[in-house]
């Protein structure tokens, strides 16, 4: 696995800059947790820094389909602005993992590795696929989950993470909401299905997810009081069943603003 790394020299500010004051790390002190845990925040922030990683990879390629597709000018700094908090967060969950006392490579293969025919498409139909997707959807559920975690976190250096990048992804929702009512008029009623089909693949391994982490839990504990997990939100931490929780009740508002638009039935 190829390591994460800083080339130093010129780089080194301009990394700075883009960090700003998110890359003072409160101190962590791990002897207040239970090994078992932070053996599961290891992997799960590792986990997080190579997801970072692969969206820095989708939001870049986005920046290449909006300017692609003619967009106008300003829709380019909004996706300038993407790529830049994805490199931010990519840090930020490496800064945390190494506190963690954890470490990781790059996602294998490091190449972004898209379908054929997503890459045969115009640049109008790629840009607007990657914003339904990633930005509109994807984006939002992340922010469902930050939230909820970031609400009951009270260690300083995972909470500074937490909230650094909530601060970022909270305005990403809005951006591909205004993206996609735009773009969508530049397409005929007819390619409505398709769009919709889109969304609901978005959607689908979340679901099964969920589905899978609630099967045995009965209706009475399907409620977020009965999974408080105080030991888990001190290391940024969920159980599959919480996670599966908040997913759902981010999704029946996500899918209130997608029937806006026309995206679901």
């Amino acid at each position: 696995m190829t390591p994460f790394r800083t080339a130093g020299g010129p780089f080194a500010p301009l990394h700075a800059e883009l960090m700003g004051a998110s890359a003072a790390l409160p101190v962590f002190d791990p002897s207040a947790h239970a090994a078992r845990l932070l053996s599961e925040a290891q992997r799960t922030w590792g986990e997080r820094a190579r997801t970072e990683f692969r969206s820095i990879q989708i939001m870049a390629r986005f920046l290449t389909e909006v300017v692609g597709a003619g967009d106008p000018i300003d829709v380019y700094a909004g996706a300038v602005e993407l790529v830049a908090d994805e490199v931010r967060h990519t840090a930020l969950c490496l800064a945390l993992l190494g506190a963690l006392g954890g470490q990781t490579g790059l996602p294998e293969p490091v190449r972004l590795q898209d379908p054929e025919r997503f890459l045969r498409s115009g640049m109008p139909e790629r840009a607007l696929a990657t914003a339904i997707s990633m930005v509109l959807i994807n984006e939002r559920i992340s922010v469902a989950f930050i939230s909820d975690l970031a609400a009951r976190c009270e260690t300083p250096a995972v909470k500074h993470v937490l909230d650094a990048t909530l601060a970022d992804e909270d305005g990403h929702g809005d951006f591909g909401r205004a993206y996609v009512e735009k773009s969508l008029a530049r397409f005929p009623i007819s390619s409505l299905p398709a769009w919709r089909h889109l969304v609901t693949q978005t959607l689908l391994p979340h679901r099964r997810s969920a589905e899978a982490a609630l099967a045995d839990v009965p209706e009475a504990s399907r409620r977020l009081d009965a999974w408080p997990e105080p030991e888990r939100a001190a290391l940024g931490l969920f159980s599959p069943q919480r996670q599966a929780l908040v997913f759902r009740a981010a999704e029946a508002a996500l899918l209130d603003d997608l029937a806006a638009l026309g995206l679901v039935a």
